[in-house]
């Protein structure tokens, strides 16, 4: 179906349902991941993932730059029909992140206990942190790698078959959980190992396409320099920023929660995330979406084509948005109980009394989400990365280290949700500057 032809609704579906449920396939195996370590670890398993999040959001971070900045490149490349130049792209895209991920997570591998008192880990969470972050560094270069290899399948007109690598990713996932952990009773490091071999399940399995008859993407040799991949690296800046934000917003919540609460401030935290998570991945899967559908349009400069796609998009996000705020209202505890044992009663009410206040973040954060996808897709990668900043790091990080001192402990819980609302009145101003409408009248 050729996006900047077909059918407006038909395009957009086509490409955010798959996307949306591989987002919700991602979003599920972690949220399981977080049922089972809650249930049969506890706070101290809860907790050391949390301390682990940096690096995890360092490393997928530079992978979603390059994936969506390169897959951004390609898709403009593919709407203007140059299909070997596209190519070129995308080969020397796989070459950069397999370089990169795995020299990087060799360097942290052999530095593991320092980088771990680095990120605030105590004397009680640092063995078991230990124990799942080694084994969780030996298995993310795959993943950096399967995500570049997600971008590029979609680019590539294969929305299905990336939902479909995602869903199976999944669900081998939740299966190797319940027997690492459930059967086989080996803990946090059960956890870490079949978190990573899902991980390199979505590399094998799309790794075929790019050989197949269906592919328009081959691997080609990657002839020139790279200062291509650089500059694409630029157009996905606002994705890597956002992801290294949240890492930082992360490490310092850590540092106040367990100053606060203890580990079962980190534990409380963690779950939080994992309600959030729900909410905000359909949203991005949505905003996600549009970059291939929107790089190609804007290539062939149909721009009316473009806003229509955008209002779908903010209608989408905000019935999500709206759904999740009545859930988090009405069913605070029955939320919380998915993650905590009925021993872990300070995790939870540290738990219940964060949902009166976050449930304000789903008024904001899908629209803010899409505006910053269609900026980096019309190559406005400014404009996205200061609403990336400003989300996940800016105001996140100067309202929990100011709210605490005008509201208490509330403060703390009040820092993402006033985050999300200034970021809001940032993105519409940025919105307004760059819409669709404003540059279809400088192209008339």
């Amino acid at each position: 179906m050729n996006v900047t032809k077909a059918k407006i609704s038909s395009i957009f579906f086509q490409y955010s349902i798959p996307s949306v449920l591989g987002m919700l396939a991602i979003s599920s195996a972690s949220i399981v991941d977080g049922f089972f370590i809650g249930n049969h670890v506890g706070d101290s398993g809860l907790a050391s993932i949390n301390i682990s999040f940096p690096v995890f959001s360092f490393l997928f971070g530079f992978a979603l730059m390059l994936s969506v900045g390169s897959s951004v490149v390609a898709g403009k490349l593919i709407g203007e029909g140059d299909l070997y130049n596209a190519s070129i792209v995308f080969s020397k895209t796989i070459i950069t992140i397999s370089l990169f991920s795995f020299l990087t997570c060799t360097v942290l591998y052999l530095n593991i206990e320092t980088l771990l008192r680095l990120l605030g880990a105590n004397k009680e969470l640092t063995p078991i942190a230990i124990e799942y972050l080694s084994v969780m560094l030996i298995f993310i270069p795959f993943l950096m790698i399967g995500v570049v290899f997600d971008y590029f399948v979609r680019v590539d007109n294969r929305p299905n078959l990336a939902f479909i690598a995602l869903l199976l990713s999944a669900l081998i996932n939740i299966i190797l959980d319940w027997f690492m952990i459930v059967y086989l009773q080996k803990g946090i490091f059960g956890a870490a190992l079949a978190t990573g071999l899902s991980q390199m399940a979505l590399l094998i399995i799309l790794l075929p396409h790019f050989f197949s008859k269906k592919a328009t993407l081959k691997f080609v040799k990657p002839i020139g320099n790279y200062t291509q991949i650089i500059k694409a690296c630029y157009n996905g800046t606002s994705e890597f920023v956002n992801e290294i934000s949240v890492g930082i917003t992360t490490l310092i919540f850590n540092y106040v929660m367990i100053k606060n609460f203890d580990i079962e401030g980190i534990a409380a935290f963690t779950v939080i995330n994992y309600l959030l998570m729900i909410g905000i991945m359909i949203s991005f899967g949505i905003s996600d979406s549009l970059q291939p559908i929107i790089s190609k349009n804007f290539g062939a400069k149909k721009y009316t084509r473009i806003d229509e796609f955008i209002k779908l998009a903010f209608i989408s996000t905000s019935l999500v948005g709206v759904v999740m705020i009545i859930l988090i209202l009405l069913l605070p505890e029955t939320l919380a109980n998915i993650f905590l044992v009925d021993s872990n009663l300070d995790t939870k009410q540290i738990v219940l009394n964060f949902t009166k206040f976050i449930w304000i973040v789903f008024l904001f954060d899908g629209l803010n989400l899409v505006i910053s996808s269609y900026l980096t897709a019309m190559h406005k990668p400014l404009a996205s990365m200061i609403i990336a900043l400003s989300r996940s790091l800016i105001f996140p990080v100067f309202f929990i280290l100011t709210l605490p001192f005008v509201f208490g402990d509330n403060g703390i819980f009040m820092a993402i949700p006033l985050a999300e609302a200034f970021t809001f009145v940032i993105a519409i101003i940025l919105f307004r500057k760059f819409s669709p409408k404003k540059l279809l009248k400088k192209d008339v």
